[in-house]
């Protein structure tokens, strides 16, 4: 039994440090990168980095350790051959894709993934751009790797297989629970998302980042995902005919001076709130239920409420891209969780970065979730603050720290950030299992009445964070800006109208504010707040090209949403909803509503080819 047990913890430790040995390659291979680097973010490459490597290297190690479990009823003979086969196929296999990938991001700035496979049916490129690569240091390269690995597998783990003895059922049971035990490095660990991009992601430098990640680990998660696929699927149009109707909804000239102006400095800071699930169902001003969010209703006479605004998507993940980058969210994927993709994508914080603006982004939860982190990271944010930021005390059973606690942290933080700034805080507490710190205020024991309870307690914290912002220095000079992530089914309605899920609040508040107790009733979506607030502070907004500026004078009022492989289209006095699965009009509000339906299927075209084209 003593030889199995060990056997298998010797070949996931093989593998461990092949992969750790690979990622010292790659920097040396890239070294004018590399040398660049200080020591500790060289040293943070290895250990973040390490989460991905021992995932793909329980990956590997899943088959053996069940034939090694099994080896106590087979000949020796039998489970060596097996044994050494696999391991040396597969060292095969994943050193050529390690020497790929070597060169692969040279050329093109991220990890090895299934991009190459779509060029097999264009070999003669192939061959060009492989001409074009030092063949000779690769072939070294790979050669080195390769029988180095081979030669530590025969010299140190394959004699262990000829010692193993007979054993009983006992020893089958112990290998198979290691081998099922292998599902915790898989994962990454206990934590509530599994492992990920954003589990490796640490510094503001894209390098440091992508050197962390395990190419074969990326390899294998674009395959699993289907990140390279290229074919859209809602091709309803010609191409030309589609831009054409998408180009109709959005003034000529994109960017103008705008008709209202709401800020009375050019220059303040920015605080965006971004309220979990907060629906317009909630908020009485928007025609929801009373007493629910009570200061968000008495905090909406002090600054300017959006009643009409939409959520693009209904996942968390699609809103922050839609608030943060203006980018449209998609029918059932998300841009987010594919950090090639969101490189493409244009973000204020960056924008404003530049401007001088000091950068954070605060979250009581997981910011690996749906791979937040490396889109922020990605986004310029110089301070990201996730769960481990706060005690373990003030977390709720599942997401993270309670909203209260959050704030109160950003409050401090925000008193030592030099200004302008621009932070975001994204809540969680409305989040199911909607717990809550505090005594109930909303009775109840159904998922709707502790739904609603929650959104009180979310509202209480706003309001008590909002009073003692008011007495900071910075708050003359702040515009804070409250939004929703996205709607939700809750509360209940007896109605048919899909957009009532989709249907969010927008408050802008702060002493930074020219005008107060003012309500814009304008069609619009969460896509455009970007160019409204650029638009506010003299900044260009024209490659934020999926939203506009609500006071464009010359704006097209309309909102766009999906869900689950389906889309909605609102625009003044009418709407319509759009089922791509059954192809049927689940609602319209006038009869004629064909030419509305043409023009919703256009932008889910367009905006999904931008999405395949990132």
């Amino acid at each position: 039994m003593k030889q199995r047990v060990l056997f298998s913890f010797f070949y996931l430790a093989f593998w461990i440090a092949y992969f750790i040995v690979a990622k010292f390659v790659f920097l040396l291979y890239h070294y004018s990168l590399t040398s660049v680097l200080d020591f500790p973010t060289l040293a943070f490459i290895f250990i973040k980095g390490f989460k991905l490597d021992i995932s793909f290297a329980g990956y590997i190690s899943l088959l053996p350790f069940l034939v090694i479990a099994t080896s106590a009823y087979v000949p020796n003979r039998i489970t060596s051959n097996i044994l050494k086969i696999f391991t040396l196929a597969v060292l095969c296999v994943v050193t050529f894709m390690v020497t790929v990938d070597l060169e692969l991001y040279r050329a093109w700035h991220f990890r090895l993934d299934v991009t190459p496979l779509m060029y097999i049916n264009t070999p003669q490129e192939m061959v060009a751009s492989a001409a074009a690569s030092p063949i000779l240091v690769l072939l070294m390269i790979f050669a080195l790797l390769l029988g180095g690995a081979i030669f530590i597998c025969i010299k140190f783990l394959f004699p262990y297989i000829a010692s193993f003895q007979k054993s009983n059922f006992i020893t089958v049971g112990l290998i198979f629970i290691l081998a099922v035990s292998l599902i915790i490095p898989i994962r990454g660990g206990f934590q509530l998302a599994p492992v990920n991009q954003s589990s490796v992601y640490f510094s503001s430098s894209d390098f440091a980042n992508h050197a962390a990640i395990n190419a074969m680990w990326n390899f294998s998660n674009s395959l699993v995902n289907r990140t390279y696929e290229k074919i859209n699927p809602y091709t309803y149009f010609d191409a030309e005919e589609a831009v054409s109707k998408v180009q109709s909804l959005y003034p000529v000239s994109q960017q103008a001076t705008p008709s209202k102006y709401l800020l009375n400095t050019p220059n303040p800071n920015v605080l965006v709130i971004i309220w979990e699930s907060l629906t317009a169902k909630v908020i009485e001003p928007l025609g929801g239920l009373t007493g629910i969010t009570p200061q968000f209703s008495r905090l909406s006479k002090e600054g300017v409420l959006f009643t009409n605004i939409y959520a693009s998507g209904n996942r968390s993940d699609k809103g922050i891209v839609a608030i943060l980058s203006a980018f449209p969210a998609q029918p059932k994927n998300s841009i987010i969780t594919i950090p090639n993709k969101t490189a493409h994508l244009p973000y204020i914080s960056a924008d404003l970065k530049k401007k001088g603006y000091h950068t954070g982004f605060y979250y009581g939860g997981e910011l690996e979730f749906a791979n937040i982190k490396s889109y922020l990271l990605k986004g310029s944010f110089e301070k990201v603050i996730g769960k481990e930021a706060f005690n373990q005390e003030d977390w709720n059973s599942k997401w993270g720290a309670h909203d209260h606690v959050v704030y109160e942290k950003l409050l401090s933080d925000l008193n030592q950030t030099p200004q302008p700034f621009f932070h975001t805080m994204f809540t969680l507490s409305s989040h199911e299992p909607f717990e809550v710190p505090v005594a109930t205020a909303i009775p109840g024991e159904d998922e709707q009445s502790l739904f609603l309870n929650a959104m009180h307690y979310s509202d209480e914290s706003l309001g008590n964070f909002i009073e003692a912002a008011k007495k900071q220095s910075w708050w003359n000079n702040t515009l804070v800006i409250v939004i929703a992530d996205h709607g939700h089914r809750l509360p209940e309605l007896n109605t048919d109208d899909k957009s009532q899920e989709f249907h969010i609040p927008m408050l802008w508040l702060g002493g930074a504010l020219k005008e107060k107790g003012i309500i814009i009733d304008q069609v619009s979506s969460q896509t455009d707040l970007v160019p409204t607030l650029l638009s506010q502070l003299n900044m260009p907004y024209q490659h934020y090209k999926w939203g506009h500026d609500i006071f464009h004078p010359s704006a097209k009022p309309f909102a766009y949403y999906v869900f689950n492989d389906g889309f909605g289209l609102i625009q003044p006095g009418k709407q319509v909803v759009f089922d791509n699965v059954g192809k049927r009009v689940l609602m319209h509000t006038t009869d004629s509503y064909e030419e509305d339906i043409a023009l919703g299927k256009s932008y889910l075209q367009i905006s999904y080819q931008d999405y395949l084209d990132k």
